[in-house]
């Protein structure tokens, strides 16, 4: 019956007869929204929408709840605490029942839609970083490089100047290996070739030892000696959260102290 009334949705229906027959079809399938009979054998609607939300996967995945059985208030209320985000009663009306799935199935790819396009504007967001690390590298680098030699044979002369020159000629050098360690610090943060070279554990000591020296925070790392290389993606995606979470116990915890810990399951 659902089936006939909701074919001309152009959706793919998927049919299953029992509790567990769904959460098979659940983990092998992108699923938009669920509609369960509230009376099943073995494991009934309530049931099985609890175990589909505590699952990580599907705790945002629509239920229908439908039943001609039981339709008290307080049934409604079990399950809506279920999770449910509709609760309909038999005999059902098509029209209703159409629109109600189309309209979650519809919401269900948008958010996959947006989902693509963050992970894109993230992807876009690292190339620019990327980029911009290695101009600050390449060019701004090359200049201070080429600045600090000139700097170095004025400084060897610098006893044929008055007292004070000298003096601001030292301070120069100063101020340009100061600028040239800051471009090289920041260049890093922003993409640091460590993660490309090496992988994830030899970027997260790097950062995280620079983090402890500049924060005065006493951060600390828990990694595996073998901890394997992981798809650069995700390299990135770990290292950003990483950097992420330090910040923002620089920024707001007050805590002298920060533990990280990496682990492969």
């Amino acid at each position: 019956t659902y089936e006939a009334i909701l074919n001309d949705l152009g959706e793919n229906l998927i049919k299953a007869h029992s509790g567990r027959e769904a959460l098979d079809h659940l983990l092998k399938t992108d699923i938009a929204v669920v509609l369960i009979d509230v009376s099943m054998p073995e494991l009934d609607g309530f049931e099985l929408a609890k175990i589909i939300h505590e699952h990580p996967r599907f705790q945002n995945t629509a239920i229908i709840f439908i039943s001609g059985v039981l339709l008290t208030d307080l049934d409604k209320l079990k399950g809506y605490q279920h999770g449910a985000v509709d609760y309909i009663s038999v005999p059902v009306i098509p029209e209703l029942l159409r629109a109600k799935v189309k309209v979650f199935a519809e919401l269900h790819r948008k958010s996959q839609q947006l989902e693509v396009l963050n992970s894109r504007m993230i992807t876009l967001q690292d190339e620019e970083r990327r980029h911009i690390a290695r101009e600050l590298h390449d060019s701004v680098g090359q200049l201070l490089a080429a600045l600090s030699m000139n700097s170095g044979i004025v400084q060897a002369e610098s006893h044929k100047l008055s007292p004070q020159a000298a003096r601001c000629v030292t301070e120069n050098a100063a101020m340009v290996e100061e600028v040239n360690r800051q471009i090289r610090t920041i260049s890093h943060l922003l993409h640091p070739p460590l993660l490309d070279e090496a992988g994830l554990a030899s970027a997260l000591r790097w950062y995280i030892d620079g983090f402890s020296e500049r924060s005065k925070i006493d951060a600390k790392l828990n990694i595996p000696s073998n901890f394997a290389r992981l798809p650069k993606e995700m390299e990135l995606s770990i290292f950003r959260m990483v950097q992420e979470c330090l910040t923002n116990i620089h920024r707001h915890a007050a805590s002298p102290t920060a533990a990280i810990r990496i682990a492969q399951e």
